[in-house]
């Protein structure tokens, strides 16, 4: 027997998710559709490395990200 999905306007957590069988694509359907709500913080490998994110700005060509450390992630836009 695999997840079903809870009755319509029911919001359950992760962890009862998991509980109940989900998968991982179970868990991302949900957060998408509303019906899961996350149980633990999920950090990307950046936050996990460099803290918190605390800024964002927009140079020429770049998305920047400043992290709490001062770690700036530059992430290429346009062509």
């Amino acid at each position: 027997m695999g997840f079903t999905k809870p009755p319509e306007g029911t919001v359950i957590t992760e962890d009862e998710a998991i509980a109940q069988g989900a998968d991982d694509f179970d868990i991302a359907l949900g957060f998408m559709e509303g019906y899961i709500t996350p149980s633990r913080p999920h950090l990307t490998p950046l936050e996990k490395a460099h803290g918190k994110i605390v800024a964002r700005r927009m140079d020429t060509y770049y998305d920047v990200t400043i992290y709490e450390d001062g770690y700036e992630d530059y992430y290429p836009i346009g062509d």
